[in-house]
């Protein structure tokens, strides 16, 4: 059986109650990006590959546009 770690990262607006905003960047880390099921609150019911590739994609989008920004 596969087992999909999550909740260890959760990912939520509140820093208080979270590790990663929803770009997957370390509230406490401004440059630190987590990209994978950690970043789940709760296990997805089905496979989490493709959610997190899409969530990896999002957090490279903000990051190229960050640094287009000069902001990294």
């Amino acid at each position: 059986s596969i087992i999909h770690e999550v909740g260890t990262a959760r990912m939520g607006v509140d820093a208080r109650s979270s590790v990663v905003n929803p770009y997957l960047q370390t509230h406490d880390v401004k440059n630190l990006f987590i990209c994978d099921g950690s970043v789940f609150v709760t296990n997805p019911d089905k496979n989490p590959t493709l959610t997190i590739n899409a969530l990896s994609w999002r957090a490279a989008e903000f990051m190229a546009e960050e640094l287009r920004k000069g902001n990294v």
